[in-house]
């Protein structure tokens, strides 16, 4: 007789776009950096966030930058404007994006599962 385990597997975290750019703006609203999240969307894995220009640095507005793939921008209006897959806006996909992970520094996962991100779980769509 053999015993196994088996391996858990994750349920994937369906959102919409532009309920991400709202938590992102919510937060740099509250002087507070999101944090960066690898989702798929149409086969192809993208990099979004904001962070904080270095870890020493106090949470403040003006320490706060906005990543998309490689490109870093300064503000949020400048980043939402940029952040565009097939050239159409984040916030504007009518389909929803798959989040892979969240929490990421430096290639670490910070949080376990991207669901345990409750802000993402809220906005979660029933899949």
């Amino acid at each position: 007789m053999m015993f196994g385990f088996k391996k858990k597997e994750k349920k994937p975290l369906w959102i919409m776009g532009n309920d991400v750019m709202e938590i992102i703006r919510s937060d740099y609203e509250a002087d507070m950096a999101f944090t960066l999240i690898e989702f798929v969307y149409q086969g192809k894995h993208y990099l979004m966030g904001s962070s904080l220009i270095s870890l020493e640095e106090e949470e403040r507005k003006e320490n706060i930058y906005f990543v998309f793939q490689d490109e870093a921008y300064g503000d949020f209006d400048a980043f939402q404007e940029h952040a565009r897959i097939g050239g159409v806006k984040i916030s504007e996909l009518k389909e929803p994006i798959e989040i892979v992970r969240a929490g990421i520094v430096g290639n670490d996962t910070m949080l376990g599962t991207p669901w345990g991100e409750t802000r993402l779980a809220k906005k979660a769509l029933p899949r």
